[in-house]
């Protein structure tokens, strides 16, 4: 077989294909010695029947299937070919029938293909990157510490308290539309801090029963999602009104030689150094993914990934139809959807070629590493994600194998692979300056949540006090 093979552009080809008679010929040979020996002919013995008899009843159908057989070929050598290099992306839209095929004339057709990305593999090993040194504080110990026993703790109803943070409150409450009650319970649990009420988001609920005592009233304004369970309150503005019956709150167990024991420590010093050392073990796990993620993209700096437009396109498209469902559901105008999906479009493009590119490079390094996935690693990957999720490790395997999602878990597994591979050469230089930066971050992170929290509390009360207005 003979290619040429034309570049188009990024990642497309022109790919013209010209199949010689003589191997045409085998391929007939080939399936006329198979019908002989598989079909018996009237008065003739199995495979001693004459080639033209067959010709003469076969030739047709035989035509159709020696095009398939041909294209097929064609392509897996072209695909094999170490001198061509052309890996496609999608595999090619050939309208087989439409082609003509002679037996006494070259079989010749031509196709356009996407291909992988064609760039040169950066050097990978030996990088240096930044990393915040792994310490410990006894405060995280501490609270580390304090996490065991909650996990003892009870849950006692404090007489005469005062709502605290993390108490659980006993409530009952009414939803209502007007003067209608739509639903409601009684000696409902409500986590405090939360800010939602069986099912109902109300953040303001934390705000108004702070410090109180049992007997204590709040009301807030809630809209109810549009993917409810109770389909009959779906997508209205209710007013829950909440009344305070009990206040209970975890009582930890003492750090005791009965706990200790428990727990199968010595003393209190040796539960403080494996909770220590449990730290330490998350933060370098941590510190680890940090830098796989700060040499990858690194390496993205450095490199040049041209990508298929039309594939960058159909991701962004994809990411707009989610986009517009979502606001759809908040029962945000179209008008304004427009403009919020026009506004993200170049970002998120970005991001999206950011996401491919990054796909790429990995994927080279996965080859370049020689790195497989063994079915081992599959199952381990699987059963991770069914505990994550509490679901039986069986219906998830299913879903897997029915979405057809298993080769893209097994490439997320031969590229997560790939990413240690770069780490397990990488110097990994510490910066102290890094954990201040982070604490820093934090900060900036808890700022804003109370921000967010806030402008929700701000709200809630102008949708009151406009519906009070109404009335």
């Amino acid at each position: 077989m003979d290619f040429k093979v034309e570049t188009l552009g990024p990642c497309r080809k022109k790919i013209a294909v010209v199949i010689p008679p003589e191997r045409i010929g085998e391929e007939y040979d080939k399936k006329y010695d198979e019908i002989n020996e598989a079909v018996a002919m009237p008065g003739f013995r199995p495979g001693k029947a004459p080639r033209k008899l067959l010709e003469r009843r076969f030739s047709e159908r035989l035509g159709d299937e020696i095009k398939n057989d041909l294209v097929k070929a064609a392509l897996e050598e072209l695909f094999e070919d170490e001198e061509q290099k052309v890996q496609p992306l999608a595999p090619p839209d050939i309208d087989i029938e439409a082609l003509e095929l002679d037996p006494s004339e070259p079989f010749e057709f031509d196709f356009e293909l996407v291909t992988q990305p064609e760039f040169e593999t950066p050097a990978y090993k030996e990088l240096e990157v930044k990393v915040p040194p792994v310490e410990v504080s006894d405060e995280e110990v501490d609270t580390q510490i304090e996490q065991l026993l909650r996990r003892s703790a009870t849950l006692e109803t404090v007489e005469d308290g005062k709502v605290e943070d993390d108490d659980v409150l006993i409530v009952d409450w009414q939803a209502l539309d007007g003067d209608s009650v739509e639903a409601r319970d009684t000696g409902a649990y409500y986590p405090y801090g939360r800010g939602v009420l069986a099912g109902f988001v109300a953040e303001s609920l934390d705000e108004q029963l702070a410090g109180k005592q049992a007997g204590a009233e709040a009301t807030a304004t809630v809209q109810v999602a549009a993917d409810d369970p109770r389909e009959e309150l779906r997508d209205r503005e209710l007013e829950l009104k909440v009344t305070l019956k009990e206040i209970k709150r975890y009582e930890l167990p003492p750090l005791d030689e009965k706990f200790l024991e428990k727990h199968d420590y010595d003393d209190e010093d040796e539960l403080r150094e494996d909770m220590q050392k449990r730290i330490e073990r998350a933060k370098s796990r941590q510190r680890d993914g940090m830098a796989e993620q700060l040499l990858v993209e690194q390496l993205l700096d450095g490199v040049e990934i041209s990508l298929p437009e039309d594939f960058v396109e159909k991701e962004l498209e994809n990411w707009a139809l989610r986009k517009r469902m979502s606001l759809q559901m908040e029962k945000v105008e179209d008008d304004e959807i427009a403009k919020q999906i026009d506004a993200a479009r170049d970002d998120t493009k970005a991001a999206i070629e950011r996401d491919m590119q990054r796909h790429f490079l990995l994927e080279r390094i996965a080859k370049e590493e020689e790195i497989e996935v063994t079915e081992a690693e599959m199952v381990q990957s699987i059963e991770e994600i069914a505990t994550a999720y509490g679901h039986p490790v069986e219906q998830v395997a299913a879903q897997f194998r029915d979405q057809g999602r298993l080769a893209e878990l097994q490439s997320e597994i031969r590229q997560r692979k790939a990413r240690g591979a770069i780490r397990a050469t990488a110097n990994l230089v510490e910066d102290p300056s890094m954990l201040e930066e982070d604490a820093g971050a934090d900060d900036k992170a808890a700022k804003k949540k109370a921000s967010k929290k806030k402008a929700a509390k701000k709200k809630t009360a102008k949708k009151k006090a406009a519906k009070k207005k109404a009335e």
